[in-house]
């Protein structure tokens, strides 16, 4: 028997900017470590929320004290390969 299993998830930035390539591993970091939790628990989607805060002279877009918000959803399909 050989199953597959596709995880699927999507970020958005709460203030409606793009997001700076310097959050992307953060958040990737982020999604994994929450996305395992999740799973652990039995569930198979969720949503996501975080922040993500390196300083303004990093990423000017950022809130000095909170960074910048995200939120975001995930899914996870298992299928079975012939």
């Amino acid at each position: 028997m050989k199953v597959q299993l596709q995880i699927t998830y999507n970020w958005s930035c709460n203030e409606h900017l793009d997001t700076p390539g310097k959050h992307e591993e953060a958040l990737r970091e982020d999604a994994e470590s929450r996305i395992h939790d999740m799973m652990k628990e039995g569930n198979f989607s969720g949503e996501l929320h975080t922040s993500v805060r390196f300083g303004k002279e990093v990423v000017p877009e950022e809130d000095e004290e909170d960074g910048l918000t995200y939120s975001g959803w995930w899914s996870a399909n298992y299928e079975s390969i012939t």
